[in-house]
């Protein structure tokens, strides 16, 4: 099988927001299919609600470079059980969360299905995404948006690196 390489955010606002990202990343590494080959730094970023922001307590972020011969789908369902592991309950659309993990992208590949659309299709405009991943990557493109280091010039949002 081909490995692919994709690009994970992953985001926590409950409980200890940096252990349970340090969990995660140790869950995504034992899972048969992926293997995680370089992580960014921790970086804080305000919550946002479509009622306002501040209405929850601010993100701690990271950004995983994993290599993966999972298909996407199967990717999506292996970090679902990560975050059920991990406590995460899905009531509330733009809800607090103890962790939440999303595929920004897996190579070139344009992916859509019911559940998973491929590039993510807000990553461009993302602070918490582009600065962890300009961070590892700083030549990387985003599929069908062009360099993050260009869309991070623009991107909506704060981040700032916490360690």
């Amino acid at each position: 099988m081909t490995e692919h390489r994709a690009v994970l955010s992953l985001g926590s606002n409950l409980g200890d927001r940096v252990a349970t990202l340090d969990a995660a990343v140790r869950a995504l590494d034992a899972i048969d299919g992926i293997r995680v080959l370089e992580r960014s730094s921790t970086w804080e970023s305000p919550s946002w609600h479509p009622d306002g922001e501040g209405l929850s307590p601010d993100y701690a972020n990271i950004v995983v470079i994993v290599g993966t011969v999972l298909a996407a789908d199967d990717l999506l369902d292996a970090l679902h059980a990560i975050e059920d592991a991990l406590g995460r309950v899905r009531e509330e659309r733009y809800g607090s969360r103890t962790i939440d993990i999303d595929i920004v992208a897996i190579g070139q590949l344009a992916h859509a299905s019911d559940d998973l659309i491929v590039p993510h299709p807000r990553a461009h405009e993302r602070q918490f995404v582009l600065q962890p991943w300009l961070e590892l990557e700083p030549r990387a493109s985003l599929p069908g948006h062009g360099p993050i280091a260009e869309l991070a010039e623009y991107a909506d949002g704060d981040a700032w690196r916490l360690a």
